[in-house]
């Protein structure tokens, strides 16, 4: 087995997933709404996404300490100039923490375009609010019949009644 070749290819299909399950994130109904309407896609929850995302990226984190120390010479080699010195600030590498910079004061100061893209995310959030609705309570879908008529103020014989007869959607 080799475990350059390996890690690599970790470190892909980890990026891979953390992208798919990040996009999902993104656009999916935030945590009190998708918990209250049981929100799934492919069979997995809001908190199933989650926790791939979070575990994904431990991979991911390990996957590229790995590719760091296989390929340490090549990242020396991108900076040190012709002379072979190594040179830390290198063009490509001010380039690169520039992107970095700028993608960081950009979405901190809530700099254009990067609101834009955010604001993207929040209107994918509000669209489940108009399907599914606000719960009324948090975590309102953990609670007993009981707790819920209660909390609600609903007529504990009315809503039982209208239960029994389907006329509310579980």
């Amino acid at each position: 087995m080799n475990l350059k070749k390996t890690t690599s290819l970790l470190m892909l299909l980890s990026m891979i997933a953390m992208t798919y399950t990040g996009i999902i994130l993104f656009v999916s109904p935030q945590g009190r709404i998708a918990n209250w309407a049981n929100c799934e896609l492919f069979g997995l929850l809001k908190g199933d996404y989650e926790a791939l995302h979070s575990t994904f990226m431990v991979v991911f984190i390990i996957a590229s300490l790995l590719h760091i120390y296989y390929n340490f010479r090549p990242i020396v080699c991108y900076l040190s100039n012709q002379a072979k010195e190594l040179i830390i600030f290198t063009k490509e590498m001010v380039i690169s923490i520039v992107i970095t910079l700028s993608f960081i004061i950009g979405t901190l100061y809530e700099m254009p375009p990067f609101t834009t893209f955010l604001s993207l995310g929040d209107k994918a959030k509000d669209y489940w609010v108009g399907i599914y609705g606000e719960p009324p309570y948090g975590h309102a879908e953990l609670s007993t019949l009981k707790v819920f008529i209660k909390k609600t103020k609903l007529d504990e014989e009315e809503a039982l009644e209208n239960l029994k007869k389907g006329k509310y959607y579980i």
